[in-house]
C-alpha cells in the first residue's frame, strides 16, 4: 500500500509538493523518497512487499528515466529473466524494477502485458515528459488535477492534491496518460464473445482462476495477513490460501464483542482451516473516538468504506 505523487512541472513548489504528499506517510511507513527530475518532481513512500532490502527504494532509475508505482507485477521472475537475456541488470529483488526496462522495449504497449495490480508514474527523459497509468480493475488508486499554470499532478489519494490543484479526478482504470491524453489500453466492460460453455466447465474455469488469482497473491517477502469475517468471500479465500500453503497462515477477526457473530463465524471457519487465528474486542467507544481518525486516513465518508 505504497503512496506515490508526481507533479509534472519544472516550476513545481518543492515545499508545497512535500506538505501534500507527506498527507499519506501511513501508507508507506518503511522509507520516503523525492527526485526532481528537472522536468518535474516524482515521490515515493515505501511499504516493503517484494526486495524488503534498501535497494528495493523507489524511484528506480535508468539513464535518467524514472517510475514510482504502487503495486504487485505479478509473474515478473519471467519477465526479469527475459529482460536480463537482453542485456538488462537489476539492483533488487523487487517487483516494479522491471517497468522501465518494460518501457523502453515496449513503451506504452507495456500496459497490455502486465498480469498486475498497479498505480505508477513514468518520467521519461529521452521525451522529457510523463505517463501515469492504472490497472484494469482500478484496483489500486490514483487521482489528477491540475494546477493553476495548468500542469497536471498525480497522486495515490485526493489529500495530496488539496492546496495544488482546484479540481480532483479519480484516474480512469485501465487507462494510461501520455502526450497530453488518457488512452484506453484496455475495457473489462468490453465483451468480445458470449461465452456457451455448459456450467460444470464454467464452474471448473472458475475454480481454475479463483486458485491462480489467490496463488499468486501469496508471493511476497514480507508475512501475508488475512481478514477473515467469517463471510463467504473472506472464508473461501482463506481456505484456498490454507490448501495452496506448507504452514497455518494468519488470519484476522474483529468485533465490537467476544459474542460479535463475525467473530463467532470466523473462529469455525479458521478451526475448520487451521490457520494461526487472532481476534480483535474493540468497545462501542472505541469505535467510536477512532471514527474521526479513520475518516481521515481513508479520506471518506462513504458508510460501507468506513464500516469495512
Amino acid at each position: 500500500m505504497c503512496s506515490i505523487m508526481g507533479y509534472c512541472s519544472g516550476d513545481a513548489d518543492f515545499s508545497l509538493f512535500k506538505a501534500g504528499f507527506d498527507k499519506t506517510l501511513s501508507r508507506g511507513p518503511d522509507d520516503s523518497r523525492i527526485v526532481d527530475t528537472g522536468h518535474g518532481l516524482l515521490g515515493f513512500h515505501r511499504l516493503s512487499i517484494m526486495g524488503l532490502e534498501p535497494s528495493g527504494m523507489q524511484p528506480f532509475a535508468l539513464d535518467g528515466s524514472y517510475v514510482v508505482c504502487n503495486g504487485e507485477i505479478y509473474g515478473f521472475e519471467a519477465l526479469k529473466r527475459e529482460l536480463l537475456a537482453k542485456g538488462y541488470s537489476f539492483r533488487s529483488e523487487s517487483d516494479c524494477e522491471v517497468l522501465l526496462p518494460l518501457y523502453r522495449e515496449h513503451g506504452t504497449d507495456m500496459f497490455r502485458m502486465l498480469d498486475a495490480e498497479f498505480a505508477l508514474i513514468l518520467y521519461d527523459a529521452q521525451k522529457q515528459s510523463f505517463i501515469a497509468a492504472r490497472d484494469p480493475i482500478g484496483i489500486r488508486p490514483l487521482y489528477y488535477g491540475y494546477d493553476d499554470a495548468g500542469a497536471i499532478v498525480f497522486a495515490s489519494e485526493p489529500k495530496n492534491l488539496v492546496g495544488i490543484c482546484g479540481k480532483i479526478m479519480p484516474f480512469p482504470p485501465g487507462h494510461y496518460y501520455a502526450d497530453g491524453k488518457f488512452v484506453c489500453y484496455r475495457d473489462i466492460t468490453a465483451v468480445k464473445e458470449v461465452c456457451r460453455d455448459d456450467v460444470d466447465t464454467v464452474c471448473a474455469n472458475i475454480h481454475k482462476k479463483l486458485v491462480a488469482g489467490i496463488r499468486k497473491r501469496l508471493v511476497a517477502d514480507a508475512k501475508v495477513g488475512f481478514l477473515l469475517s467469517g463471510g463467504l468471500d473472506s472464508s473461501l479465500v482463506c481456505a484456498v490460501a490454507q490448501r495452496c500453503s506448507d504452514k497455518p497462515i494468519r488470519t484476522f477477526a474483529i468485533g465490537m464483542s467476544e459474542d460479535a457473530i463475525d467473530l463467532k463465524y470466523a473462529r469455525e471457519v479458521a478451526d475448520y482451516i487451521g490457520s494461526d487465528h487472532t481476534e480483535v474486542y474493540m468497545t462501542p467507544d472505541e469505535v467510536r473516538s477512532s471514527l474521526e481518525t479513520v475518516i481521515e486516513l481513508l479520506g471518506t465518508y462513504d458508510i460501507t468504506t468506513i464500516r469495512a
